[in-house]
């Protein structure tokens, strides 16, 4: 019985993780093969997209990291 049920847990875990893509930065190597990607070199010359989306990307996490934090103090019943 119980090598029947981790079989089929196994398996299930198996199909799972199946749906997932190879390889995350395979959009990312297509990118950077497009001509987009030359044209975005050329305008961060004078617009610096790259920083903008550094910063966009910190902002963000802050922003998150404060409103778990949030939920958990809430959760424990540090804050109202």
């Amino acid at each position: 019985m119980w090598n029947a049920l981790t079989g089929t847990l196994v398996t299930f875990a198996v199909s799972v993780v199946e749906l997932f893509p190879e390889s995350p930065f395979v959009v990312l190597n297509e990118m950077s093969n497009s001509d987009f990607y030359t044209w975005l070199k050329y305008l961060n010359w004078f617009i610096p997209v790259s920083s903008f989306v550094s910063i966009l990307e910190t902002w963000l996490l802050g922003i998150g990291i404060y409103y778990i934090y949030q939920i958990v103090l809430r959760w424990i019943k540090v804050i109202e």
